[in-house]
């Protein structure tokens, strides 16, 4: 219930900006790079934001890191505010955490002894398949017989997606720097 009030609620955030553009513009590879050049200019400014809060290394590291896969997501849906477009962001912003949370998953396994890393990967290939399965669910409860149709079904599968990534992610991180904080 908490992630549908989200997701509603930052549609029509996005409704609202969009309404004071004429037009959409389709992310195409160019404008992709284009909005990661923009955001890697921004890192430095948050990094120091970030000092000030006294953040360890790989807290820092963690911040920085979902700070660039949000701000990503967030100008592409500026941009290309159609339904697809914002659709597209979400999963480009799903692609960016499911990055990230093989990035911590192999940190994570690296520092678990042997017998450990057997429980870390069993837990991930049970996650995966929760994740597809929930994802399969969430397509077929979006077919027009169960949910009405509409556009805005394509924007909760993706924003679904893009949460249970995210979540993942930041499981994945938490467990992380649980098993480092002794280092």
């Amino acid at each position: 219930m908490k992630f549908m009030f989200f997701l509603i609620t930052l549609l029509a955030c996005l409704s609202c900006f969009s309404q004071n553009k004429d037009v959409a513009i389709e992310v195409t590879p160019q404008i992709e790079k284009k909005i990661r050049d923009e955001v890697e200019k921004q890192v430095p400014s948050f990094q120091r934001t970030l000092q000030k809060e006294k953040l360890n290394q790989i807290q820092m590291e963690f911040a920085i890191d979902t700070f660039r896969i949000e701000r990503f997501t967030e100008k592409w849906i500026e941009l290309d505010f159609t339904d697809v477009g914002m659709s597209n962001g979400a999963y480009a912003g799903a692609k960016g955490y499911d990055s990230l949370l093989n990035k911590y998953y192999k940190k994570l396994l690296a520092v678990l002894k042997p017998d450990d890393k057997k429980v870390l990967i069993q837990a991930q290939k049970a996650w995966l398949s929760f994740r597809d399965s929930e994802y399969n669910l969430v397509q077929t409860i979006s077919k027009d017989e169960y949910s009405g149709g509409g556009t805005l079904q394509q924007l909760t599968e993706s924003g679904m997606y893009l949460s249970l990534v995210k979540t993942r992610t930041i499981d994945i991180f938490q467990h992380y720097t649980r098993a480092t904080q002794n280092e």
